[in-house]
């Protein structure tokens, strides 16, 4: 993922968290099942915020990332307490390599999946990593169904690295290729009225379109089993 570390330094994680804490929410709660006995893997958790949620039932989480500057940010913010770590993936470091044969029972990511450069090893690795029956939950802001994702792109590729634009069936093309089953796709909106302070700093255009972004376009989700 290039660019998150600066994005990160600039205080973008802040922003970052404003337009998708609300989604992360309601999928954790009406889809993902967690409880005491959950171990989750946040893929992509760049400076851990959506542990709070994923980890609230007792779930044992482990955020992992390519970030120094996002794991930093989520050390510093969360510590290492009982239940809760995180990871740095190294540069050339296989996921395989950084798991050292952990398994789970859920794997969730987050606006992350679609800046892998290799899409379909890196799911057929975190296929591997799940137990029998487990839940991958995927989220995805940049997807071809919304209409304004084609205004994103070019900000995106320039700030972030070259995001993989596809659509939900394509999606579940990939998944279905890499040995996943039983793929369902929804669509999460925002709840909350659009707070454009969470955005200060940001050109009136750039509000505009995250306002557009998260509460009328909304999320595509999509979950599949291993």
């Amino acid at each position: 993922m290039v660019g998150f570390d600066d994005l990160y330094r600039q205080g973008g994680a802040v922003t970052w968290q404003a337009g998708k804490e609300d989604v992360v929410r309601q999928v954790v709660d009406l889809l993902m099942g967690l409880d005491g006995s959950s171990r989750v893997l946040d893929f992509g958790c760049g400076t851990g915020w959506t542990a709070e949620p994923l980890s609230a039932s007792g779930a044992r989480y482990l955020g992992i990332d390519p970030s120094a500057e996002g794991i930093d940010w989520a050390r510093r913010r969360h510590g290492q307490g009982t239940g809760v770590r995180f990871h740095r993936l190294e540069i050339g470091q296989t996921l395989t390599e950084a798991l050292a044969g952990a398994r789970f029972t859920h794997i969730f990511a987050l606006d992350a999946l679609y800046f892998v450069p290799d899409i379909e090893t890196t799911l057929r690795s975190l296929r591997e990593t799940l137990e029998a029956d487990g839940l991958l939950t995927m989220i995805s802001h940049i997807y071809r169904e919304s209409r304004v994702a084609d205004s994103l792109l070019d900000a995106v590729t320039r700030e972030q690295g070259y995001p993989q634009f596809l659509s939900g069936v394509q999606w579940q093309i990939l998944l279905e290729r890499s040995g996943w089953k039983d793929m369902r796709r929804y669509r999460f909106y925002d709840r909350r009225p659009f707070n454009p302070a969470a955005f200060l700093g940001q050109p009136a255009d750039a509000i505009a379109l995250a306002r557009q972004l998260y509460e009328r376009e909304g999320a595509l989700v999509i979950t599949a089993r291993n």
